[in-house]
């Protein structure tokens, strides 16, 4: 049998990124051109295509297009994920946020969106956390979940998972909630019941619920996939989605500093929530669910109809090439990159490292990538890997700090943290973490000192810019959580 041989060329590729783009706002960075043509390669040998202009034409004007539309672009958002992948949040979410909505709503609906879902394990996970709570039985939250991948959202539907999904989950939970059978877990309907899944694209003018407000936005690490402005647009819509005093929550590396200046930045047991202020300060989101259905049951897409492109401050031909020029002020700042590609970025720090195993910076900060990516065996391997180029260094020490943080390994974290600030008593993070972690081991004089630690050092300290403090909080931010954390201490030990 003859070997199809098509020639990808940069024409082709910026066709259907931009095509891409119009239709769902993810945007697809140059570097993953070829990654783009194997998902292309991969649905056109299934269909029976041999051109990619047969195949474009296939996905803008034959009637079967939404449907091969979506297996695409399945294909292009391929993404891990497991069960429980962030439990500190599920705590705060069942422990601190919940408990005060029910005491505000009284017998209302609470509303919680699990907004690019993907496979389901995050809504599950949300669906089982409820279930192990020691809320009332009779409190009444919905959860809903969607995701833009029609195939993603059948297996979430399913509910069947493999071993790599429930690398997270606790045994006792596993045995409870799931059925192993030939290999794969089968989720129970108790808790399949707990989670409505919808289709939505979050680039579309109208949301899930007919625009009703919600009281809980969960999205995490979805942002990444669009421009700047694109997700300046989409966090607005949040915005005007959430009730008065309502939380969204994003993932460890995502930030809205620079992003929105609507929310207001708290930390809840070390866990950071953007909360919509009490007044309103944006209009109404629209309600238009039946006009929302409509447009997914028949989805137009062409040019005249469908969401044009934003405007781009960088032509594409530009981004790889200032990731280049860029790359050494990230490795040496620690900062990521603004169109946050992290795999471009991982492949030239390699590059770097193959020519410069001795680069602490490049090791450093391809450990905080892999920890912001949630792949913490390889962050925890970077960490060490620049301990082996210096073992007195202290931001070192606040990575793998903040990973054993993340993962809930206390100890190996508290000892983490105490070598960085050791090495560099101005570490400003390492005292906050340890902060937070003396906080939960009821070390409670302890947690005070740290916090008191972090405002003495932004006090006498001046030269210290925005970005220093972390990709999550501003220096003033951080300040303020300090200071009210101590203040809430010191007022328990009084009141005690």
């Amino acid at each position: 049998m003859e070997k199809t041989i098509r020639i990808f060329s940069k024409i082709v590729f910026d066709k259907f990124r931009q095509r891409i783009e119009s239709l769902t706002g993810i945007y697809i960075d140059d570097s993953k051109q070829n990654s783009l043509k194997i998902s292309l390669d991969t649905r056109m040998n299934i269909m029976g295509i041999k051109d990619y202009d047969a195949y474009y034409s296939l996905i803008t004007t034959n009637a079967i297009r939404k449907k091969e539309f979506n297996e695409l672009l399945n294909l292009i958002l391929i993404k891990e994920t497991f069960f429980f992948r962030d439990d500190r949040q599920l705590k705060v979410l069942t422990e601190n946020i919940l408990p005060a909505l029910i005491e505000r709503k009284k017998d209302k609906e609470i509303k919680i969106w699990s907004a690019g879902c993907a496979t389901g394990e995050e809504p599950y996970s949300i669906a089982m956390a409820l279930m192990e709570s020691h809320l009332p039985d009779d409190i009444n939250v919905s959860i809903y979940a969607t995701d833009i991948s029609g195939v993603a959202l059948n297996r979430a539907k399913e509910g069947i998972y493999n071993k790599s999904s429930m690398r997270a989950i606790d045994k006792e939970m596993l045995n409870k909630y799931f059925t192993l059978r030939d290999g794969q877990y089968f989720l129970h309907d108790q808790v399949k019941r707990r989670v409505r899944f919808e289709t939505v694209n979050l680039i579309e003018p109208c949301f899930p619920m007919g625009g009703e407000s919600i009281d809980i936005i969960i999205c995490k690490n979805v942002l990444i996939y669009f421009r700047t402005e694109t997700v300046k647009t989409i966090i607005r819509k949040f915005y005007n989605m959430l009730t008065a005093g309502g939380s969204l929550f994003v993932g460890h590396s995502e930030s809205l500093w620079q992003i929105s200046d609507d929310f207001d930045l708290e930390e809840v047991s070390g866990v950071f929530v953007y909360r919509k202020e009490g007044r309103n300060r944006a209009v109404p989101a629209t309600t238009c669910f039946q006009q929302r259905e409509k447009a997914v049951n028949s989805m137009v897409f062409d040019n005249q109809r469908m969401p044009s492109p934003l405007k781009r401050k960088v032509v594409p031909q530009e981004i790889d090439l200032k990731r280049k020029r860029n790359l050494s002020e990230w490795i040496k700042k620690g900062v990521h990159p603004p169109d946050g590609n992290y795999e471009a970025v991982l492949e030239d720090i390699e590059e770097v490292l193959q020519k410069e195993p001795k680069n602490m910076d490049a090791h450093l900060l391809a450990g905080k990538m892999y920890a912001n990516m949630g792949l913490y065996d390889k962050a925890l391997k970077k960490g060490l890997d620049a301990l082996e180029v210096n073992d007195l260094s202290a931001d070192a020490y606040l990575i793998l700090g903040s990973i054993y943080y993340t993962i809930r390994e206390k100890e190996k974290a508290i000892s983490s943290f105490k070598k960085a600030i050791y090495l560099d008593n101005n570490s400003v993070l390492s005292h906050y973490y340890l902060g937070n972690l003396y906080k939960e081991v009821n070390l409670i004089e302890q947690a005070i000192k740290e916090y008191k630690n972090v405002i003495h050092i932004f006090e006498t300290n001046t030269d210290r810019k925005e970005w220093l403090a972390g990709e999550v909080f501003t220096v003033k931010q951080l300040k303020e959580i300090c200071a009210r954390n101590a203040e809430i201490l010191v007022s328990n030990q009084q009141g005690g």
